[in-house]
């Protein structure tokens, strides 16, 4: 693997070293240098942002379970923008004295979960995938208990935690029949080897089911008024762009390619929903 490989991963090793960064700073810093620490945060994240702009080129990593192109970098700099808006708007929260001393683990969760949100765009393989979408789950549920002086922040987490739970389950249900009937995992294999029998159907709505959860499409949404009315305001605003978007671009990503030719099937789906 050569330096140029590598740098087809720049954004996720980015955001990795940045995680880091927020990990040893907000050991060092002391808790009256906590505007100090956001604003260099920030800037370093203006600057992962700037190097994502960068020109692209296509290719693949780990067997072809990874592979990115230009346009899937244009969908990750969209969630790094979106992010660092949200970040934007927590500073004044994450500035105050109830706040104190927590604003570095908001910051490594908000980061966790991009970086799961980088992978699981990027995936070519549906280990890849899942393996991305449950680093973007598991801190979101963290993020939605935030506030452990309330209740309701208590109860959305563990709302979203338990339906996140089932909804992966569904998910990793369908990928199971979609496996049984095409032998792979990896995307391009199972575009060459799908039918449109019955397992692979209902392999297919229930990945779908799997995914409307996390989407909160009708009738999946349920969860989702319990969940944003207990989390922090600012969580609930990453909820529902960053957090919603990413699996809205993963899920055109696969639905127009790995299942192209079901499309009778999953078109009048999303039309009813």
């Amino acid at each position: 693997m050569s330096w140029n490989d590598i740098f087809l991963m720049r954004n996720e090793l980015l955001l990795i070293g940045l995680a880091v960064i927020v990990l040893i700073a907000d050991l060092n810093f002391a808790e009256e240098n906590r505007k100090q620490f956001l604003n260099i945060i920030l800037s370093i994240f203006f600057l992962v942002i700037i190097i994502g702009f960068l020109p692209a080129k296509s290719g693949s990593l780990f067997g072809g379970m990874y592979h990115t192109d230009p346009l899937k970098e244009i969908m990750k700099n969209i969630l790094n923008i979106s992010t660092l808006i949200v970040l934007l708007q927590s500073y004044g929260w994450l500035t105050q004295e109830e706040q104190r001393g927590r604003s570095g683990e908001f910051v490594l969760l908000i980061l966790s979960t991009l970086i799961g949100m980088g992978y699981m765009i990027s995936s070519s393989h549906f280990l890849m995938f899942y393996l991305g979408l449950e680093l973007a789950t598991i801190p979101l549920a963290a993020l939605a208990a935030y506030e452990l002086n309330k209740s309701m922040s208590a109860e959305a987490g563990i709302k979203f935690i338990l339906l996140a739970s089932f909804s992966s389950a569904i998910l990793l249900f369908g990928l199971s029949m979609i496996y049984a009937t095409t032998a792979s995992m990896y995307f391009q294999d199972v575009i060459e080897n799908i039918h449109p029998d019955t397992i692979t159907v209902l392999g297919m709505i229930f990945f779908f089911a799997g995914l409307a959860f996390k989407i909160s499409l009708v009738p999946f949404h349920l969860w989702t008024a319990d969940v944003y009315e207990g989390a922090p305001i600012n969580v609930t605003s990453y909820f529902s762009v960053v957090s919603k978007g990413s699996a809205v671009f993963i899920l055109m990503i696969i639905l127009y390619t790995v299942f192209s030719q079901l499309e009778e099937v999953w078109d009048p789906m999303i039309y009813s929903i």
